[in-house]
C-alpha cells in the first residue's frame, strides 16, 4: 500500500506595495469598463516595487523558510525542492535556476532539486503530483519542499488588453509536504494536456534576446482558441473520473478550489462545480488577482484559516492552465 502523503505547511510572500487595476489599466493603455470591471472582479493587486527583496527568488526564499518554520521542518532533512514557477525567472535558465538558490538560502543542503515549467497555474498540481508519488512510492525520501516565485514582465499585467481575460500580481509561495503527514492528504491528482494549445500564450521575445525592445515582450494570448477551450467542463470530466477512482462521489466533496483568474471564470466554475467553489476564491481574487502559481497555496491557506472546513472533509483543487494543461487534485483534510 502507498504511504500516505500530507501537507504538513503553507506560506505565501506578497510584496506589500498594491496598485489598483484602474489605475493599471490606465498605464497600460487599456479601456476600463464597468464591464471589464465586473468580468474581471479584481480590484487591486499586489507589485513589487523595485526593492531587492521582493525579486521572485527572494521572495520564493522568504516563503520556503516560513514554511518549514510553520512545518517545524529541519532544512537539513528535506528530500527534494520542486519549483512550480511560471514567469520568467531573474536570468538565464539552464544557467540559473531559482530552486537553487531556494535550496541553498534555506539551508536545505541535503536535497535536490527539481522544476517545472509551461502548465500555467497547473504548475503547482503538476509539481504537487509529482513530489507525492517520490515521497509515497520511495522509502528513502519523506519531505519535499515545493516552491514558486513570479514577477510580472513589465507592461504584462493586464492579459490581452483588448479583451481583457486576469490582471496579474506578484508574489511566490511554498508549500511542505511529507510522507504520514496528520492532515491535508493528497489523495490523487489527475492531469491533461492539449497540444494543440501549445502556442495559445506565449511571449514573442522568447528568453529575453531583445532587450531594446519591450514590446516583443508583452505576453500574446489567441483569445479565440482560449475562449472555446471547454475549460469547466474538461475539469468537472476529470474531477469524476478521479472521485470516481478514488470511490467516491461529488456529494462527498465539502468544496472546491479554483484559480484566481476571473470572476467570468469563477462563475464558469461554481456552475460546472454546483455552486460548490469556496468563497475564499473570489474574495483572493478580489484583492490580488492572479498570482499564477501562487492562486493555490493562497487560496488552502485561506481555506484553512477560515474554519470552514473540518478534519475529514474533502477539497478538490481545479486549474486549467491557460487552455494547455489541464490539472484535478482531491485532499482530505
Amino acid at each position: 500500500m502507498r504511504a500516505a502523503v500530507g501537507i504538513l505547511a503553507v506560506s505565501c510572500h506578497l510584496p506589500q506595495h498594491k496598485r489598483s487595476v484602474e489605475d493599471l489599466f490606465r498605464e497600460e493603455g487599456a479601456n476600463f469598463s464597468a464591464d471589464v470591471a465586473a468580468r474581471l472582479g479584481i480590484k487591486q493587486v499586489p507589485i513589487q516595487n523595485g526593492d531587492a527583496s521582493e525579486t521572485a527568488s527572494n521572495m520564493a526564499v522568504a516563503a520556503g523558510r516560513e514554511a518549514l518554520q510553520r512545518a517545524k521542518v529541519d532544512p537539513l532533512t528535506v528530500d527534494v525542492v520542486v519549483e512550480y514557477s511560471i514567469m520568467p525567472q531573474e536570468y538565464l535558465v539552464p544557467v540559473w535556476n531559482m530552486s537553487n538558490k531556494v535550496q541553498a538560502e534555506v539551508g536545505a543542503s541535503k536535497s535536490f532539486v527539481v522544476g517545472f515549467s509551461g502548465g500555467g497555474s497547473s504548475n503547482f498540481m503538476v509539481a504537487l503530483s509529482s513530489a507525492a508519488a517520490m515521497l509515497s512510492e520511495n522509502d528513502s525520501m519523506k519531505t519535499a519542499l515545493l516552491v514558486t516565485g513570479d514577477t510580472t514582465i513589465p507592461a504584462n499585467r493586464i492579459l490581452n488588453p483588448d479583451d481583457p481575460v486576469t490582471v496579474m500580481g506578484d508574489g511566490a509561495s511554498a508549500v511542505v509536504l511529507q510522507r504520514d503527514a496528520p492532515g491535508g492528504v493528497v489523495i490523487d491528482t489527475e492531469l491533461w494536456s492539449d497540444g494543440n494549445n501549445h502556442d495559445i500564450c506565449y511571449i514573442p521575445g522568447g528568453s529575453l534576446i531583445h532587450p531594446d525592445d519591450i514590446s516583443l515582450y508583452r505576453m500574446q494570448l489567441d483569445k479565440a482558441r482560449y475562449d472555446a477551450f471547454p475549460k469547466a467542463e474538461t475539469l468537472r470530466r476529470m474531477s469524476d473520473k478521479l472521485l470516481e477512482r478514488a470511490g467516491l462521489k461529488f456529494s462527498d466533496v465539502a468544496c472546491v478550489l479554483c484559480s484566481n483568474i476571473s470572476a467570468q471564470d469563477e462563475a464558469a466554475m461554481q456552475q460546472a462545480f454546483e455552486d460548490k467553489v469556496s468563497p475564499v476564491c473570489a474574495s483572493n481574487r478580489e484583492s490580488h488577482g492572479h498570482l499564477q502559481g501562487t492562486d493555490f497555496p493562497l487560496n488552502y491557506l485561506s481555506l484553512t484559516e477560515s474554519g470552514s472546513v473540518k478534519e475529514g472533509d474533502y477539497v478538490l483543487g481545479v486549474s486549467h492552465g491557460m487552455g494547455a494543461t489541464a490539472a484535478v487534485s482531491l485532499f482530505r483534510y
